[in-house]
């Protein structure tokens, strides 16, 4: 027996476990009465979350495919040849298409021609399909520039919208819950969970703490300053120039250190970089710089400067962890539109 998932399609994982079960024993190379793997080895083997498979196998068991026999787990049931194979599946198709001729029935018992009809089914369709389009990330955290990140990162995951807001933002605001309580997901740094949690009790069980650190480039380019070079953070906030400085500290490089913040003036740029030999710039805040300062960053190279930029990054294993809630908000999500 051979069980399958294709985590890139849109169909839910455990819907996908149900079908690939279903396959397996149409096919009879799983017979009634064999067993099926336990909930915990099937879910390592997909590399899935085991209650993915457990409800896989809840629905299969309402289903009646499968049961839950002491002693032995989850095994195939015995059904008749009238309930099983092609049958079923084809009976699914003619109950859908007897829907939806009552359908059309109706609706021009009620005078609505066939485009009026086609047009309404659409965007019935399309209502749904919006639905279940995307969920929604509150970012939150106490510098521009973690959050920047955070919406980089989370945005490439399927169907994910992700909105920013600063820590002392919501602190200020007189119900941080109800300001965040449409969003699927918040997301926060492992340092400000508690704050999040203590503004926003209501919603703790959304709220999600991940761990972030600088990339594994930006380690080996920060070991490549020497001692005692003179070093320039460009930035938009104090908590990130903070993080940087912190972790030069971390890392013993201890040449002369300073900060310029945005917005910046015409000119500033220029002025900040003359006698430094490092400048480090903010995730993001390279990517469309003003003319005069992308000249100004050019002619700092040119004349021996070095630039590099701080990755701020979610650690993987915590990107994991979100990409799993994600997963699994996406297949509820699924699942109740589809009851």
């Amino acid at each position: 027996m051979t069980i399958s998932v294709d985590k890139n399609l849109s169909t839910p994982i455990f819907r996908q476990i149900v079908q690939s079960i279903e396959q397996c024993i149409a096919n009879t190379s799983i017979k009634p009465g064999e067993r099926l793997p336990p909930e915990r080895e099937l879910a390592a083997t997909l590399g899935v979350a085991r209650g993915t498979v457990t409800r896989a196998y809840t629905e299969l068991t309402r289903k009646g495919v499968i049961e839950s026999v002491q002693g032995r787990g989850s095994i195939v049931a015995f059904r008749s040849s009238s309930e099983t194979g092609a049958g079923s599946a084809g009976g699914r198709k003619e109950k859908a298409e007897a829907m939806i001729r009552r359908l059309v029935d109706s609706l021009s018992a009620l005078r609505f021609g066939f485009q009026e009809m086609k047009a309404m089914i659409d965007l019935a369709i399309t209502e749904r399909e919006e639905t279940l389009a995307s969920l929604t990330v509150a970012a939150v955290d106490c510098n521009p520039e973690t959050l920047g990140m955070f919406e980089r990162q989370v945005s490439l995951l399927s169907r994910v919208r992700v909105r920013k807001y600063l820590l002392e933002e919501i602190a200020r605001d007189q119900n941080p819950g109800e300001r965040l309580r449409d969003f699927d997901l918040l997301l926060t740094t492992s340092t400000h969970y508690p704050d999040l949690c203590s503004l926003a009790p209501v919603l703790k069980k959304r709220i999600v703490a991940v761990a972030v650190s600088p990339s594994q480039e930006t380690i080996l380019r920060l070991a490549s300053v020497k001692p005692g070079q003179s070093i320039g953070v460009l930035c938009e906030s104090r908590k990130f120039f903070s993080i940087v400085k912190n972790r030069l500290r971390d890392m013993r490089i201890t040449g002369p250190l300073d900060a310029l913040f945005t917005p910046r003036a015409p000119g500033a740029l220029a002025d900040f970089s003359a006698g430094k030999q490092v400048l480090i710039l903010a995730p993001g805040g390279h990517a469309s710089p003003s003319r005069e300062e992308a000249r100004a960053l050019l002619a700092f190279t040119e004349q021996g400067g070095h630039t590099l930029v701080f990755d701020y990054m979610i650690e993987r294993g915590s990107l994991a962890h979100v990409e799993e809630r994600i997963r699994e908000l996406l297949e509820k999500r699924q699942g109740e539109a589809g009851a």
